[in-house]
């Protein structure tokens, strides 16, 4: 027996007298239903959003289906009803065309990425990342858990502070999840070799860069690191009025011209002295653009990445993104 949902492309309303109001992008109308065919969809609409054919005539079907307000459930979505990914593939049918052939969970759980960093941007990210499937994480980190960064690093409890933050953090997540593989790297970067050595350890499909210190140079290790293991991979940072998202570096121009810039400043700068304060809200704003430009990146979506060889900036104060540079 069919199963069917109800389209979430389409806006559908019900007013009085058993009249419905329709709109989707091939049309919009207002039409009276007999008041059978009226409570049935009300009812069907109310308690349950996936249902069978059995639950309408197939006269009412089709029309149902013609006018886009409801559709066949795919046997990717079929998979997953009843998973924790049963929303996404749902949301994933509705923005893009192939989610019903292609399945985009499967594949996403043989990727590998990898952080460079475990604070607050892969504290947030890494939960954004496994919501969609991604089970296969690194980490690299030196540093122990600080109770002055739990405004902003949720993955840490306060048992944990004064332990290493990427075992705290495997352990933890692990506890959350189930089927998770994590590799952490407990060591501090301090040239291009050595990621460069952990980047032909673990072989990512991707490179998060959430680390800012040291500030610059540890951007310039992981884009020369990815460039000559030719991996994709994001940088991103958190200020008090902005932030930037990107950009993600993924051919050979991007990552020239970035590295070329990140050279210049080093040559004149003697020091940059990072940000201290910060608000979880904004870094929380930072890496929800981050993930989805990797989510979207990793399922060969280009054209809805926003950061592709470019620095966003974030303004939090009037709420717009721009582009601050292009490489």
């Amino acid at each position: 027996m069919a199963k069917y949902i109800f389209n979430d492309n389409t806006k559908l309303l019900f007013i009085k007298d058993n009249y419905i109001l329709v709109e989707n992008k091939k049309n919009a109308f207002k039409k009276k239903l007999d008041s059978s065919f009226y409570e049935k969809l009300l009812d069907t609409c109310r308690k349950h959003y996936i249902f069978n054919s059995s639950f309408f005539s197939k006269n009412e079907l089709n029309f149902l289906e013609k006018n886009l307000i409801v559709k066949k459930v795919s046997p990717i979505l079929d998979k997953y009803i009843g998973t924790k990914y049963e929303k996404f593939q749902i949301y994933l049918e509705n923005i893009l065309f192939d989610a019903n052939k292609m399945d985009y969970i499967k594949n996403n759980g043989t990727k590998k990425v990898l952080f460079v960093g475990a604070g607050g941007i892969c504290t947030a990210m890494i939960d954004y990342l496994i919501s969609v499937g991604i089970t296969q994480f690194g980490v690299v980190d030196f540093d122990i858990v600080d109770i002055t960064n739990f405004n902003r690093q949720f993955k840490y409890k306060e048992n944990d502070i004064g332990h290493s933050k990427i075992a705290q953090l495997k352990e933890n997540l692990n506890t959350q999840y189930k089927n998770l593989i994590i590799v952490p790297y407990e060591k501090k970067i301090s040239s291009t070799l050595e990621l460069k050595e952990i980047l032909e350890d673990y072989n990512p499909s991707f490179v998060i860069c959430s680390a800012d210190t040291p500030i610059l140079l540890i951007q310039k290790y992981v884009a020369e690191a990815c460039s000559v293991n030719n991996i994709p991979c994001i940088f991103g940072g958190v200020g008090q009025k902005s932030g930037s998202f990107g950009p993600l570096l993924y051919n050979k121009k991007g990552f020239c011209r970035y590295l070329k810039e990140i050279n210049k400043i080093l040559n004149n700068v003697v020091n940059i002295f990072p940000c201290k304060g910060s608000f979880s809200i904004t870094n929380s704003l930072i890496s929800n653009y981050m993930a989805s430009d990797v989510i979207f990146y990793l399922m060969n979506k280009k054209e809805k990445v926003k950061s592709l060889n470019k620095k966003c900036e974030l303004d939090f104060d009037r709420d717009e993104i721009y582009e601050k540079e292009k490489y």
